[in-house]
């Protein structure tokens, strides 16, 4: 075994897994945009459509209604065609990743139906999902998206929200230790 191999093994022991997110927020500077399709709460109805998906991501969105989190759609001819959930303080678990405010939520899923894919739905949900969460008494919504996911980094970017922050988190030895680090709000 090489040097090269042995090291890559040595760190691949030491580093168990690692997260590194871009940390983006909704607020404000977002209003007055609206969802061109209609955007409706997920309830009993709407969840048995949601559990009929061809797309198991809408499918399996489900678990975070399941788990209390509120969870808005969009939808087009009577059928939910993209879905988000958002955590209050009291049902977010990521505080590690970044941490959650009293008056902010979190959107901790976000998924399009396979088929309509790149119609702009993620970006009308994510503009829903702020502008009701600001209605109802929020400062803000935030997301933390993988630092390569570029559909999700386009879409929040399109719906007017910002980067604010990036976090790194790495597990050494079974151990989670976390980086937070904020940027300044652009004006």
């Amino acid at each position: 075994m090489s040097l090269k191999d042995t090291a890559k093994a040595a760190l691949g022991r030491l580093l168990a897994d690692y997260r590194i997110n871009w940390i983006y927020a909704g607020g404000p500077w977002c209003a007055g945009r609206k969802a061109e399709l209609e955007v409706a709460p997920i309830d009993a109805a709407m969840a048995e459509l949601l559990a009929a998906s061809p797309t198991a991501k809408m499918r399996n969105s489900l678990s975070y209604t399941r788990g209390g989190l509120t969870g808005l759609v969009l939808v087009e001819n009577g059928k939910p065609v993209c879905v988000s959930h958002v955590a209050d303080p009291a049902h977010y678990d990521r505080s590690a990743t970044w941490p959650l405010r009293a008056n902010e939520v979190a959107v901790m899923d976000l998924a399009t139906e396979d088929a309509l894919k790149g119609r702009g739905l993620a970006v009308q949900l994510m503009q829903a999902t702020t502008s009701t969460h600001l209605a109802h008494g929020k400062s803000r919504v935030i997301a933390f998206i993988w630092w390569n996911n570029t559909p999700s980094v386009r879409a929040v970017t399109k719906a007017g929200w910002r980067r604010i922050g990036l976090s790194i988190e790495v597990q050494i030895a079974r151990k989670w230790f976390a980086l937070r680090l904020p940027l300044p709000l652009p004006p």
